[in-house]
């Protein structure tokens, strides 16, 4: 039995890389610029930065030149929201260095967050054909080439940051990402998504990628990926659904209902396994009053465009025989979608049986 559900089970959504962070306050930060010292391994002439903004902007105050500065700066600020003032300071530096790596990394990931992706690519190819080593420049070039769908570019940007770090998990997952959507090799791309698993034990989207890739093609895999995610983080209510869909698949029904039971205790408004076990009640255990139950239950915790659970609301009430509660819930499913085939013919059975 292959059930769908209006769940959207995955979609891969992983976050910008997040821009070289500063060193941590160091205890004579703590206490105030004034007294921090210079870092001895800092250019002659030139003042090693802290990371807290009221120090920078004393070291930028003597020293206005100071790359490093400006660029942590302007990462602190884009941190705070100060996009504006952020981007003044990175254009400071390529003024004075149109190549600083650290400066056009943070630059994309600004004009990302402006969505102007078209300057963040400008930005990072720039970042990647001044500096071979940069990492973070391709990999983000991968990601944005393939999130527009041009796979060639972003498969030839993950191959070399790749060949920059083989150890790097990230960049194996994304480009496990594009061989599915651009090479159309699923057994490939799990090759990639598995390594990415290996080389992160905890790596959680690419743990979630390959129980949803392996439930897709059946493989009894699944739920062993699913409870890695389950074991680092136990909240994941989310997981325990994908768990119940993959049961459900399987008919493997008890399995399934402790699936969505766990789901909905940890999310008391998880629509979708409410739904779902309203549904097993009425296809499988054929227990209409439980299965009226966990439909009110979905209703109540998606109380708009649920046109589904009135349905089947509806179609328990009709097999208890209540053809009036029944009618009603029918002629609400057709309010939230007038062309729902199932919640017509209902409708009209009722009506036919009230005759």
């Amino acid at each position: 039995m292959r059930v769908f559900s209006g769940f959207i089970v995955f979609i891969i959504a992983i976050s910008l890389s997040a821009c070289n962070s500063a060193s941590q306050d160091s205890e004579a930060d703590q206490k105030g610029s004034e007294n921090s010292q210079p870092d001895s391994t800092a250019p002659q002439g030139q003042i090693a930065p802290s990371d807290r903004l009221d120090s920078l902007d004393a070291v930028l105050k003597s020293d206005p030149n100071n790359l490093e500065a400006l660029t942590l700066r302007g990462k602190k600020r884009m941190k705070r929201g100060d996009l504006q003032n952020a981007l003044f300071d990175f254009q400071r530096v390529q003024e004075i260095d149109s190549t600083y790596q650290d400066m056009l990394l943070a630059l994309g990931e600004l004009y990302m967050r402006r969505n102007q992706s078209r300057q963040a690519r400008d930005a990072w190819l720039s970042c990647a054909n001044n500096s071979p080593q940069a990492l973070d420049c391709r990999i983000n070039l991968g990601r944005l080439y393939a999130s527009v769908q041009d796979y060639k570019p972003a498969l030839n940007f993950l191959n070399e940051a790749i060949e920059i770090d083989p150890y790097n998990a990230e960049a194996h997952l994304l480009k496990g990402v594009v061989i599915r959507d651009g090479v159309r090799d699923t057994n490939l791309a799990l090759t990639f998504i598995q390594r990415a698993t290996e080389l992160d034990q905890e790596y959680v989207e690419a743990l979630d990628l390959m129980g949803v890739m392996l439930a897709d093609k059946e493989d009894t895999l699944a739920p062993y990926y699913y409870k890695r995610i389950l074991n680092i983080d136990p909240e994941r209510w989310d997981i325990y659904y994908k768990l119940g869909v993959y049961y459900m698949n399987q008919d493997e029904i008890n399995r399934a209902l402790e699936a969505y039971t766990k789901a909905t205790q940890i999310n008391p408004y998880d629509a979708d396994s409410y739904y779902n076990m309203g549904y097993l009640f009425t296809t499988q255990v054929k227990d209409y009053r439980e299965a009226k139950k966990y439909f009110s239950q979905s209703i109540q915790a998606k109380p708009n465009n649920n046109y589904k659970a009135y349905y089947g609301r509806a179609y328990a009430y009709e097999m208890l025989g209540d053809v009036i509660n029944a009618e009603k819930d029918y002629l609400k499913s057709l309010e939230l979608l007038p062309l729902y085939q199932p919640a017509r013919e209902g409708l009209a059975r009722v009506r036919k049986s009230k005759q």
